[in-house]
Parts: structure tokens; C-alpha cells; sequence
């Protein structure tokens, strides 16, 4: 179980970071409803950017959250989000859906959830929702269809599941107990977090491998926008990146075997590694290569990648 909090740009104004040493995540506020968030009070414009540096600059995985309003769809408001964490470098947390008033908890509410999440999990990053227990109990994202969810789950004083008003039953990740928090030179209490998983860590770590990660690999290396391109220059543009692959896999197996802390066999990783890559990568592959340039082209992909990576076809 490690502890973390939730900032914000102008109610924890003045934390001093160089002070901070006991936190093992942090998000912050990024945006809100329809736009980037900023703060000016005394001719000062408060903006997520200080705190983002401050963690950094403690070696403290960051990440940005969104306040939800129902002035824009769930996709625009997932887009804004997701610009303003890739902006900040904030990507070490999962991007996270602050969903709470002015929305209410049904099904509104839950259809805007689970698409802001998906949208958030179709640009590579693993997703995250904060909510109320009580919400959390109406809502129940534990169910939502959204892979890899991370969910928060707020409730002070006690734990989601224990008995109580607002008892929420379901699974989660994160626990924020307080509001109460203190950390050096906030002007004012911290949210503070209890996590149980460790799953809001590393959002792109170990997300599959989708036919959206093909096209931004490959798109103006193989095919125009209606699919047309030389075929030969496919096939040579294809075999350079698979040869790299091969490359990154011997330089990973090697690493690890020959390390005296991993006593692992290398002809049993590079067999695991190159399983898992054939079992995921190659039907993603094949079906974006067969909608850009039919099936005759993506069955000789498929070959290709298959006889490459070592594996049976």
C-alpha cells in the first residue's frame, strides 16, 4: 500500500516540493470542462504546470485529472485531457475522469464515463475515474466496459466496502480517505490517497497492442489515407521495423539473462517473449493491414511476421 494526493493548482498553491518525500504519486488538476485549467487571483495565474514540475523534480510519477462538466461531449473533454497531460510530459499516473456534480449518479452519468474512459484507453493510456462511494455504489465502474480501468474511489473515514451510508461494494484501486491531508507550504488541506494495486502507475506500460498503435507506427510509411501505395516499398518499409523488433528483443533477453539477479534460461524467454508477441501483435496487424490493403496483403504480412518472430504459423 503506498500514499498519494490529488492537487490542485490554486488551493495547493505555495507547496514547497523540495520539502515533499513521502508521496509515491501524485495527480493534478489539468482541466476542466471544456478547457485548460488556469487560476488568476492577485494578478497571479495559477496553472498546473508548477506542480507538475514540483513532482518531477522529486522523482514523483505525475499525472493530470479532469474536472467533468456537462458543457462538452465525453470525447472532447477525454482529447482535452489527454493534450494537456502529453503537454505537461504528465504521464507517469493514468489520466484520470473526476465525475461528480454537476453530474448525478445514473445513467447519464455512466454513458459519459465509459466513453471518456475508452476514449482515453483508443490513445494508448490506461484510464482512470474518480468518483464518490456513493456514486461509485449507483454507478458501479467496477462493471463499466472499459479494459484496464483504474478506479478511485472516495470515502473518509472508512474503507469503500466497509458498512455504512455510501457503502460501495464493488473493486478499486485507489482509496482517497482524507481531505484533511498536509504537505509543506500548501495554502490549503491535500487530498490524500491510499493505493492497493499499484495499477494507476505506468499507464502506457502494458496496455495491448491495438490496430490505432499499428497505424501511428506504420501510417506514412506503407499507404496513403485510401490505402494506395507501392507494395514493394510495404514490404522493404515493413521488414526494416520487424527487423528492429528482433533487434530490441535480443538486446532485452540479453539484458536479463545476463544479469546474476535473473537466473533465467534465454532460449525460455526469447520463446515466452516471442509467443506473446506473435499471440498479440500479429492479429492486430493482419486486420489493419487487411482494412488499408485487403486480405491478399495482410495474409503475406502475417507470414512475414510470423516466420520472423520464430513462431509457428
Amino acid at each position: 500500500m503506498t500514499r498519494g494526493a490529488d492537487v490542485h493548482p490554486f488551493y495547493q498553491r505555495g507547496l514547497r516540493w523540495d520539502q515533499v518525500s513521502d508521496l509515491a504519486f501524485v495527480w493534478v488538476k489539468v482541466s476542466d470542462g471544456g478547457a485548460p485549467y488556469t487560476r488568476a487571483e492577485g494578478g497571479v495565474v495559477y496553472r498546473p504546470d508548477t506542480h507538475v514540475a514540483g513532482a518531477k523534480s522529486r522523482g514523483i510519477p505525475v499525472g493530470g485529472y479532469h474536472y467533468a462538466q456537462l458543457t462538452l461531449g465525453p470525447e472532447a473533454q477525454a482529447d482535452l485531457l489527454l493534450a494537456e497531460v502529453r503537454r505537461l510530459g504528465a504521464t507517469g499516473v493514468a489520466p484520470m475522469l473526476d465525475l461528480e456534480a454537476p453530474f448525478r449518479p445514473d445513467s447519464a452519468a455512466r454513458a459519459f464515463g465509459t466513453a471518456f474512459c475508452r476514449r482515453v484507453a483508443a490513445a494508448g493510456l490506461r484510464p482512470a475515474v474518480y468518483m464518490s462511494a456513493s456514486f461509485a455504489a449507483a454507478l458501479r465502474p467496477d462493471q463499466w466496459d472499459v479494459p484496464d480501468l483504474v478506479i478511485v474511489i472516495a470515502r473518509y473515514g472508512a474503507r469503500p466496502e466497509a458498512p455504512g451510508a455510501g457503502r460501495y461494494p464493488g473493486r478499486y484501486d485507489v482509496h482517497q480517505y482524507t481531505s484533511s491531508g498536509s504537505l509543506p507550504g500548501s495554502a490549503g488541506a491535500v487530498d490524500f490517497d491510499e493505493s492497493y494495486t499499484g495499477n494507476q502507475l505506468d499507464p502506457e506500460g502494458d496496455m495491448p497492442f491495438s490496430n490505432d498503435d499499428f497505424v501511428r507506427m506504420m501510417w506514412g510509411n506503407t499507404f496513403d489515407a485510401a490505402g494506395n501505395r507501392n507494395y514493394a516499398q510495404f514490404i522493404k518499409d515493413m521488414d526494416a521495423k520487424i527487423t528492429a523488433l528482433g533487434s530490441s528483443l535480443d538486446a532485452v533477453t540479453k539484458l536479463i539473462t545476463d544479469s546474476p539477479a535473473n537466473p533465467v534460461d534465454s532460449e525460455r524467454l526469447a520463446a515466452a517473449l516471442e509467443g506473446k508477441l506473435v499471440a498479440e501483435l500479429v492479429p492486430a496487424v493482419t486486420e489493419a493491414v487487411t482494412q488499408a490493403a485487403g486480405a491478399e496483403t495482410a495474409d503475406e504480412v502475417r507470414r512475414m511476421l510470423v516466420g520472423r518472430l520464430g513462431a509457428p504459423a
